[in-house]
């Protein structure tokens, strides 16, 4: 939201409007707005859950991995400050543009900038250090730092929370754990750049999407909308899933499908209509340009597509990868009716996104084995929390595995 708004304030001309005054004026309207809209609500308080001794100890796991990984992401982050290549080259160079030239901003989408320089990226990570240099008055790094680290630590989050609520603890923990230690996203949540924040905004508005087919509160499908509006203002990947997403609720909602459909676009509307006017003062993306094969012959060239594939199948045919999927088959879940179809919902957005990529690699102007290796792991990354999420929803949780075989054993031993 903050980067939505300085982009706004950039409109007007320089030094006419403070960001942490608007800021600060958002905060007190949308607390007003709760406060009158729940004034009248009963407050029960809080209950924490009564745990037993299995889910005590899946929960100080989940604790000491989460530990583990907060410390080697600050001592990665601190031995590479910068980020990578890209961070410094794209992200944080568009925030210096605009930081220090406000009045100029625009310089930052100069289609003078070299080729891989992607002066048409979408700007919600760069307007978000940019906003944070203004208010510190300096240009430290620890602002795109602490970015990162927010972006980084609420995949972790989003997933414990979502499958505890849905789930159980026991099964929270356990995913949770897997995704710190199988996904990479803690040492990619060092690179400072914007594949963990897209990750991030794809999981969730995939996440409040499942909740709305199980829950069916059109509340949730707003804000998986607007979630998915700032999956797109933050790299172009992200309009993608803005493409694919409505056809997941086709999928998931047949026969609702007018009111899915307009909570949806509701919450989208703001930001795509922020990206829309972007895109509009961007230069083309670079895989519009055609060097070399014409858009046909690219289509029509069977060699792509089976490169694509032995590219794409290296990289599920890795041990871990098989692990899960032999987990998931082993531990298979009988699920209600409600949840199956919150479940085709993230099937159908996984599968249509891959196939997005695909598509994307099919007609890429560049070389396509140069593409596939230098671009096609961050991709996979921007999704493998969904597929980790998938995965866990549908297998059975710790406490019912480990209840079962002691009943199974009590039962042996009487």
């Amino acid at each position: 939201m903050s980067s939505i708004l300085y982009f706004l304030v950039l409109q007007a001309p320089a030094g006419h409007v403070d960001m942490l005054t608007v800021q600060i004026i958002l905060l007190v309207l949308l607390l007003s707005i709760t406060f009158l809209k729940e004034r009248n609500q009963t407050w029960n308080g809080i209950r924490l859950p009564s745990l037993s001794y299995l889910q005590w100890v899946m929960l100080g796991i989940f604790f000491l991995a989460s530990v583990i990984a907060m410390l080697v992401f600050i001592k990665t982050i601190i031995s590479r400050p910068q980020g990578v290549l890209d961070a410094w080259s794209i992200w944080n160079r568009a925030a210096r543009f605009i930081y220090r030239d406000p009045e100029n901003w625009r310089a930052t989408l100069s289609p003078d900038l070299a080729l891989f320089r992607h002066a048409d990226y979408p700007l919600l990570v760069p307007l978000n250090v940019a906003w944070g240099w203004e208010a510190l008055g300096n240009e430290t790094l620890r602002v795109p730092m602490l970015q990162s680290a927010l972006f980084t630590f609420s995949i972790v989050m989003v997933m414990f929370s979502i499958l505890a609520f849905t789930r159980t603890i026991g099964q929270a923990s356990l995913a949770s754990v897997v995704l710190i230690a199988y996904s990479g996203i803690i040492v990619e949540g060092t690179y400072l750049i914007a594949d963990v924040p897209v990750t991030y905004f794809i999981l969730t508005s995939s996440i409040l999407m499942y909740l709305f087919v199980v829950r069916n509160e059109s509340a949730l499908l707003m804000l998986s909308g607007f979630m998915a509006g700032l999956a797109g203002w933050t790299k172009n990947e992200g309009l993608l899933f803005i493409a694919v997403s409505p056809i997941a609720l086709i999928v998931t909602s047949p026969n609702n499908i007018k009111r899915s459909l307009v909570a949806y676009l509701t919450g989208l509307a703001i930001p795509l209509l922020v990206i829309l006017y972007f895109k509009s003062l961007t230069p083309p993306n670079d895989l519009l340009n055609n060097n070399g094969l014409s858009l046909i012959e690219k289509i029509t060239d069977i060699s792509r597509y089976s490169t694509i594939i032995k590219s794409f199948a290296s990289s599920f045919l890795n041990r871990s990868f098989i692990l899960v999927l032999l987990y998931t088959v082993i531990m298979h879940n009988k699920l209600t009716a409600v949840h199956r179809r919150g479940s085709y919902a993230i099937i159908t957005l996984l599968g249509l996104q891959l196939l997005g990529y695909a598509a994307i690699y099919l007609i890429t102007p560049n070389d396509l084995e140069w593409h596939l290796r230098t671009s096609q792991s961050r991709l996979f990354l921007q999704i493998l929390p969904l597929a980790l999420f998938l995965c866990f929803s549908i297998s059975l949780d710790p406490e019912t595995v480990f209840h079962s075989n002691s009943k199974k054993i009590n039962m042996s031993q009487s």
